[in-house]
């Protein structure tokens, strides 16, 4: 059962970025990457530090170690920027789509940036991954309103009730 709710989740994770993004093409990129103040300071270095964090975590998964995560100037256009989503997005899909309740549960054990060797539960390597792209999804959402160009709604409630409802 544990499994099924991490799927779906990644599914709705998939699903408002999706959203996310339609608005997003809708700008300039120059709109997109002026300084907002905020911690990754535009909008467009909040959507890359978001791949770069989905692109760590799942070379991780898959036993290898990164040694940096990619930065904004990894990712040189939007068109990059998509490309790259669109690839991490197809991996994460795999491997959760072939999960099962006994790996979810399991630990790994890799090395971090800082070269710290480190053990995290893969159930919640997942779940922080859905969290940290809603966290950074609520930063980006009120410029995208403020700018004309509005998300759909994201909330998971909304995406379970139109896509899978019980």
């Amino acid at each position: 059962m544990l499994v099924q709710r991490f799927q779906k989740f990644w599914r709705y994770n998939n699903w408002a970025w999706e959203h996310v993004y339609q608005s997003v093409k809708k700008l300039e990129e120059e709109e997109l990457r002026k300084e907002r103040g905020f911690f990754w300071g535009s909008m467009y270095g909040t959507l890359a530090h978001c791949v770069a964090a989905e692109i760590i975590w799942i070379e991780r998964l898959n036993g290898n170690n990164p040694k940096k995560l990619l930065g904004e100037e990894d990712f040189p256009s939007l068109e990059h920027l998509i490309q790259a989503r669109k690839e991490v997005q197809a991996r994460w899909e795999k491997y959760v789509g072939q999960l099962t309740n006994k790996e979810v549960m399991q630990t790994i054990t890799y090395t971090s940036t800082e070269g710290e060797v480190r053990q995290q539960l893969i159930a919640d390597i997942i779940q922080h991954i859905g969290n940290h792209s809603t966290e950074h999804r609520s930063q980006i959402s009120p410029i995208l309103f403020e700018l004309g160009v509005p998300t759909d709604e994201l909330d998971f409630i909304f995406y379970c009730n139109l896509h899978e409802p019980t």
